[in-house]
């Protein structure tokens, strides 16, 4: 592994306080950079909530660097030039290594590994494997690393790899997980989420045309041979997945939501939770129309942006359903990713990092949680 000195640079910015809950908000960068917070699945940061991993690009489309933000000493400092934007990004469940995958002029798939803590990163060269094409996972082992990957035209994969021999091996294959959000259990890595999205399209060139048709979008898990298990969520069992879906911490449970209209998602419930095996997902909360949800570490506590004025931020109890308003992201939640909030708790819950473009610049910021908010949420 190497560490070069980085030059950190002192740009945090205290924003609002919410005078609904006492939300301390704070923009984590300046300058006209697109920031991104990566996305809301796994919590990007280490395992004792100093740190949070994100990247930034000059233009929509790179070039990336990955950089780290430091909530205790209230500066951030780049990582890592050229790496892929989102695609690759991982972390693993103990909080320990981050990766991204590394843009190389060959084409070469390359996962840059970083220990959060104290930026020590290596560059690992996985020869002749198929190019990264989503968002990576870690398993509990910190060297377990899948990821998406298309084969040919209409052919899309898994691949499974190990990042202390640099080995792969395509373990499963379906035609329809062109958009796969690939996510290792992070207890015991042996069931991996699958994202289905039936009735994707593709033109003779191979340009996408329809990210879903039909019944639309579903979820599965493969096992570590890619053996296939349906999870009972989008049609016919559920509205159709939205495509927003998470390991609810180390329970064994997938936290994800459901596309419905306001009235039913504020009176059923679009937040849905399933274990692989059963009969039926259950109904988390109901009360916002819920978009992008994550899940505490422990499986508690849940928090999600929402799709009401002002694209708030909410909290609630995994086990009460109960939830209440953070504070308000006021992101446009439009086409690009880093329009999206996609809030993720830290590792000790005393945080929320979200994503914002409100000053028309999209970048990451952090609202404080509350001493006592999210227990008060979990008694009946």
């Amino acid at each position: 592994m190497q560490r070069d000195a980085l030059q950190p640079a002192v740009e945090f910015v205290p924003r609002e306080t919410d005078p609904r809950s006492g939300s301390q908000v704070i923009q984590l960068t300046s300058g006209s950079k697109i920031g991104c917070n990566l996305y809301c699945e796994v919590r990007y940061m280490d395992a004792d909530s100093r740190y949070v991993m994100f990247t930034r690009g000059e233009t929509p489309t790179g070039p990336f660097a990955l950089w780290r933000a430091d909530l205790q000493r209230r500066w951030s400092q780049p990582v890592a030039e050229r790496v892929e934007g989102l695609r690759g990004a991982a972390v693993s469940p103990d909080q320990r290594f981050f990766c991204i995958a590394k843009r190389r002029p060959e084409q070469e798939p390359s996962v840059v590994r970083v220990e959060i803590a104290t930026l020590e990163r290596e560059v690992i060269v996985l020869k002749g494997a198929p190019r990264i094409r989503s968002l990576g996972s870690l398993g509990p082992d910190c060297r377990t690393y899948i990821y998406g990957c298309r084969l040919a035209i209409r052919r899309f994969g898994i691949v499974k790899a190990d990042l202390e021999e640099g080995t792969w091996e395509v373990i499963h294959e379906d035609p329809e997980i062109c958009n796969s959000h690939p996510q290792i259990e992070p207890a015991q890595g042996e069931m991996y989420l699958i994202q289905h999205n039936r009735g994707c399209r593709f033109d003779g060139r191979g340009w996408m045309t329809a990210l879903t048709g039909g019944p639309g979008a579903t979820l599965y898990v493969i096992d570590p041979e890619g053996n296939k298990s349906e999870l009972p969520v989008g049609e016919p069992h559920t509205l159709r997945v939205q495509g927003h879906q998470c390991w609810a911490g180390d329970t064994g449970e997938v936290l994800l939501t459901i596309s419905a209209p306001a009235d039913y998602a504020r009176k059923r419930g679009n937040l849905l939770a399933v274990r692989p095996g059963e009969q039926a997902a259950r109904v988390v909360s109901g009360g916002w129309t819920y978009c992008h949800p994550n899940c505490s570490r422990d499986g508690r506590f849940f928090v999600s942006d929402t799709r009401e004025p002002g694209h708030p931020i909410v909290v609630g109890s995994m086990r009460t359903g109960r939830s209440r308003l953070l504070c308000d992201s006021r992101a446009s939640i439009g086409r690009p990713q880093y329009t999206h909030p996609h809030p993720y708790f830290s590792p000790d819950c005393r945080w929320v990092i979200f994503n914002s473009d409100r000053d028309g610049i999209p970048r990451p910021y952090a609202a404080s949680v509350p001493d006592g908010l999210l227990d008060e949420l979990d008694v009946q």
